[in-house]
């Protein structure tokens, strides 16, 4: 199945930033045509200045201009035909006029500029864009108004054009700018596509764990996965080790009812007693495997544990359930009463091997404990056939057995290897004085 995202987090992404380049393109192009435009309008000024003197000269040969100090003295020189000057009125009427303004029949031009006119500002006159330029002080009094017009026409023209190209360069710019945008943000988020469909990946078994080559800024995530995957791995394994446990725990206490209720030496009110006992310790062995697939192990209480007392009773209930075969039973404990333990996990480390060591004896079993300066040490031997050499290491193993030609699932020693070791311990097997198997566990003192 491809996988796919298609998160809000993406298109607020893309969006944002598209947001982000449009206003940014805006914001250029405005700049740009205002830079235009300043420019413009500095070139304009530069060549009004230039023009002045011939303003002046033409302003004085009609005498409309009495302060000879308000301008330059004026040269001798052809009139600037670019220019066009007017003095108007108050009532926006004109006073004065130049030649090239005579010429170019603009007799009521005064009546389309008005009086508080910027010192520079572009107005229409018979569909023709103007310059119009305010001298300011250039008359006696303040009713009066002097402006210098040039027709733009041309200008504004080449502008529009300008404008054109830098808006259609500005539209390139947004385009180019949002499609390598989008290109890198889907190669950004190409790592978390491919998270995502290594996790559906994992979902349907088809996959064990997530890759290692993500970009370092995805390690953490990715690692942080990879741990959840293994605890629930882990987890899933437990719950189903509990369960087969569970089964192998609860077929030997079944098998005990079993030959209590075959048991006709035995009252009704001893009879019932028994089963309740019988049906106590299932009842708690489930309670145990429960919890012990839920939290581990690890995460079940630890306590000191009296071994006689457990000792009797399982081998009082295995005495029943092979009441064919007499066994003698001995026990040692004197130099090392009790375990540190849990009552249930004791009860189902000696339950295991109990059993084995009454399936497979002949007539005696040994319990005993003992206590070295590092470690206590719990053995269990019968005078049954042994272990062969060559399965000693890989009877603990689940499925593993020995024996291949009685029934049993190859659980119960597995079961006390993951016990003994989740309190740092270790189980062996060795050959025994009574010439059958010695199943040997030590436990650290310090742990």
């Amino acid at each position: 199945m491809a996988a796919k995202i298609s998160s809000p987090i993406h298109k607020r992404v893309i969006s944002t930033s598209i947001g982000i380049i449009l206003v940014f393109s805006i914001a250029v192009g405005v700049l740009l045509n205002q830079l235009y435009v300043q420019n413009y309008s500095a070139l304009y000024a530069a060549d009004l200045v230039s023009a002045v003197p011939d303003i002046i000269r033409e302003l004085r040969q009609d005498k409309p201009l009495k302060r000879k100090d308000t301008f330059i003295e004026a040269q001798n020189a052809a009139t600037n035909p670019h220019y066009l000057s007017f003095i108007c009125s108050k009532e926006q009427d004109i006073i004065w006029m130049s030649s090239e303004a005579k010429k170019a029949r603009l007799d009521d031009i005064c009546r389309h500029i008005p009086a508080d006119i910027p010192e520079l500002d572009l107005v229409y006159y018979q569909e023709s864009p103007y310059a119009v330029h305010t001298i300011s002080g250039a008359t006696h009094g303040i009713e009066e108004h002097f402006f210098v017009l040039r027709n733009v026409e041309n200008q504004v023209e080449k502008f529009a054009t300008l404008k054109r190209k830098t808006w259609f360069y500005v539209a390139l710019l947004f385009v180019g700018a949002t499609g390598l945008l989008y290109a890198a943000s889907y190669w950004s988020f190409s790592p978390l596509r491919k998270l995502a469909g290594e996790l559906n990946e994992i979902a349907e078994s088809r996959r064990e764990k997530l890759d290692e080559d993500y970009p370092p800024e995805l390690e953490d995530v990715t690692d942080a996965l990879n741990r959840m995957i293994t605890l629930r791995k882990a987890q899933t394994q437990r719950y189903r080790h509990a369960m087969d446990d569970l089964a192998h725990s609860l077929k030997s206490r079944l098998a005990a009812t079993n030959a209590l209720l075959d048991d006709g030496t035995l009252e009704r009110d001893m009879m019932s007693k028994r089963i309740i006992e019988q049906v106590s310790q299932m009842d708690d062995m489930v309670q145990y495997q429960l919890k012990r697939a839920l939290l581990g192990q690890q995460g079940l209480m630890r306590e000191s544990t009296l071994l006689q007392p457990q000792v009797d009773s399982l081998t009082g209930m295995f005495i029943k359930i092979y009441g064919d075969k007499p066994v003698d039973v001995s026990t040692d404990f004197k130099g090392l009463s009790s375990l540190p333990l849990n009552k249930a996990d004791l009860t189902e480390l000696l339950g295991n091997l109990l059993e084995n060591a009454f399936r497979y004896c002949i007539s005696q079993v040994r319990i005993r404990s003992e206590e070295t300066p590092d470690s206590y040490l719990l053995i269990i031997e019968d005078d049954g056939p042994g272990v062969p050499v060559t399965y000693r290491d890989s009877i603990f193993q689940r499925g593993v057995r020995a024996d291949q030609l009685n029934p049993g699932t190859g659980i119960g020693l597995a079961v006390c290897d993951d016990i003994v070791q989740s309190y740092e311990g270790s189980i062996s097997v060795v050959a025994s004085d009574l010439e059958g198997a010695a199943f040997i566990m030590r436990f650290p003192k310090h742990r």
